[in-house]
């Protein structure tokens, strides 16, 4: 299985790493770093996490407060969103069906 980025968890990405790196570039690593603990985590257990959806489940990451929400595929995971637990869900509803 490979890891794919929807358009929009392309921007929700650059904002974060956008943000971090104004605070501190080492920040930006660490992100970086839980991020990929991340999706190695949903590509070890892929069917481990529970569903937001109907097709769609969540994860939170480790160290930053973040949910990656994603879908399976054949041999992909999409990655729909990463999403700050702060933001209102009603954004991450719109997103996702």
């Amino acid at each position: 299985m490979t890891i794919k980025l929807h358009p929009l968890a392309v921007e929700d990405l650059k904002e974060a790493l956008d943000y971090y790196f104004d605070i501190d570039i080492n920040l930006e690593t660490k992100f970086i770093t839980d991020l990929e603990s991340t999706y190695d985590r949903i590509l070890k257990f892929p069917n481990l996490y529970p569903y937001e959806t109907k097709t769609s489940q969540k994860i939170l990451m480790e160290v930053f407060p973040y949910i990656i929400l994603y879908e399976q595929f054949e041999d992909i995971i999409m990655i729909l969103a990463i999403f700050h637990t702060s933001r209102d869900n009603k954004e991450l509803s719109i997103r996702v069906p």
